[in-house]
């Protein structure tokens, strides 16, 4: 059943909570991380560098470097390709013109494309890396317009640019073999704006997800295309009476029938209120289903018992009143996971903060006291999973605290593995990783952190920058970040060592857990 709750069942959910939460059956499953591989490089102390890794899953690893404050006007960048033993395969130097800068990243099973673009300027170039030997190529052409640029992804030889011109819908075909840009059709409409860019390679054909906004109700539309850039499709998907839909993602079911999931909130709100999933046949929707956040079993979990309750309580009492208890999250999605008849959607709740900036000025009339309200990032609050069947059935929903996260660009700060029936998350803090594991609704092993290794048991981190994590391939996700580390006792080793770190790390759901820190080598 779907958004047909009753107030009874609240109450009754409420009434049970805090027992539930103090009650909780100790299950025989538990999670483990271990540290299976560590390699240290030592950067060049002369030089200030930017370091970054891309997991090519099975295929290994991208370690990327540049400096800060590049000599003789250029960018140098060093890229090496590492094994899943950590064996360096190749290594390579490139140079990159000054004027150019790192816009967009895609990747696929063979290439990765870097877009690179120039201040007031309509040049840009595509750097193409083949992961198989370092090969790379730079393809210089034009994007036609000034472009707000927002997304970037490659089918066969051509890349799609979007962005907003005006704060209108743009997307730019660029072709690799002729070099021509082009404005792909039918796009360029008032009050919207792309959600995302989804291709199929298996079917040659670009899919644009636009969300239009309007004064009354908004909604989202799909327009396809094909390789040539002509418009196949163009399918609205309308809102609900009450409801707005605000991302979506596409998932294929066969050549003709795929899912459209995302989050909607309510009359326009920025606040997502729920998730739905509509099942599109060609330019027909066969059925749309919305799912609100407060009947969710478990989207409140990640808050302490006290405060469960009281939020359980507040939306008893609102719809007492025949109103909804609205939620202030925004939501990012990541990208749909298909596991065993399963779609699997996931959202990282955030919200913008901001601090104020106070100061005096003075005038012809003497001194004032101004105030400036300055972003200072986005704050993450949790992350909600959740998963349906192919009826549309939402069949379970689980979530995962995030603390002390912030960023100044949206990014995915969980990374998520699959494994049979069992979901591991992860996230970094500072030089520990968080993880928690999920089993549908149940919680196999519950949020823990685990710190990052070093090599020798006398190792001493005196400073280091935030740990990144990526999942990798299989049961293993990947970490890396830079450390200065001190070492008296161990024989063999330097007192002092700066160094960039890759550690894989591994996870069993079938043993015991065990503290890391008596694990050291």
């Amino acid at each position: 059943m779907y958004e047909g709750d009753t107030t009874m069942k609240a109450f009754f959910t409420t009434s049970l909570l805090l027992l539930l939460l103090c009650c909780t059956t100790a299950t025989t499953v538990w999670a483990q991380l271990d540290q299976v591989l560590r390699l240290e490089i030592t950067p060049d102390e002369k030089e200030n560098k930017l370091y970054n890794v891309i997991s090519l899953k099975e295929k290994g690893l991208l370690v990327s470097s540049q400096s800060v404050y590049p000599e003789g006007g250029n960018h140098t960048w060093n890229i090496a390709r590492y094994d899943t033993m950590l064996n360096i395969m190749w290594e390579k130097t490139y140079i990159i013109k000054a004027e150019y800068s790192p816009t967009k990243v895609f990747q696929n099973d063979n290439f990765l494309y870097v877009l690179l673009t120039q201040n007031q300027s309509l040049k840009m170039s595509i750097f193409r890396l083949d992961f198989l030997n370092g090969d790379s190529e730079l393809v210089e052409g034009s994007l036609l317009t000034y472009l707000d640029i927002t997304h970037f992804k490659v089918m066969s030889n051509t890349a799609y640019i979007g962005g907003r011109v005006k704060y209108r819908p743009v997307v730019v075909a660029f072709n690799f073999f002729d070099k021509r840009s082009r404005i792909l059709p039918a796009m360029y409409e008032a009050n919207s704006e792309i959600s995302e860019l989804e291709v199929d390679n298996y079917e040659n054909t670009l899919d644009v997800i636009l969300y239009n906004i309007n004064r009354r109700r908004s909604d989202l539309s799909i327009k396809s295309y094909d390789y040539g850039g002509r418009l196949l499709k163009n399918m609205v998907v309308p809102s609900n009476r009450d409801k707005t839909l605000q991302t979506g993602r596409i998932s294929p079911l066969n050549e003709d029938e795929h899912f459209l999931m995302g989050n909607y909130s309510v009359k326009n709100s920025p606040y997502a209120q729920g998730m739905y999933i509509a099942k599109m046949n060609g330019d027909e929707q066969e059925f749309i289903k919305y799912y609100k956040f407060n009947d969710f079993e478990n989207f409140f979990s990640f808050m302490k018992p006290r405060r469960q309750v009281r939020v359980r309580n507040r939306i008893v009492k609102k719809r007492e009143r025949g109103k909804e208890y609205q939620l202030r999250y925004r939501l990012m999605l990541h990208d749909i996971i298909e596991q065993d008849d399963q779609y699997i959607l996931i959202g990282e709740a955030f919200y913008p903060q901001y601090r104020s900036n106070s100061f005096y000025g003075y005038g012809y009339y003497g001194g004032n006291r101004y105030s400036d309200r300055i972003f200072d990032g986005y704050k993450y609050t949790h992350a909600v999973v959740c998963g349906f069947d192919k009826q549309g059935n939402l069949l379970w929903d689980n979530s995962f605290g995030i603390q002390d996260f912030v960023s100044y660009q949206l990014v995915e700060a969980v990374k998520v593995a699959v494994d049979d029936d069992k979901i591991v998350l992860v996230y970094p803090h500072e030089e520990t990783l968080n993880t928690k594991i999920i089993k549908g609704n149940q919680v196999v092993k519950d949020k823990e952190n685990y710190p990052i290794k070093t090599n020798f048991e006398h190792d001493k981190i005196v400073d280091s920058e935030d740990a990144k994590v990526s999942e990798w391939y299989g049961k293993y996700f990947i970490t890396w970040g830079e450390q200065e580390i001190n070492n008296s006792k161990d024989v063999g080793v330097k007192s002092t060592r700066k160094v960039f770190y890759l550690n894989k790390i591994t996870y069993q759901t079938n043993a015991a857990t065990t503290n890391l820190q008596e694990q050291k080598q």
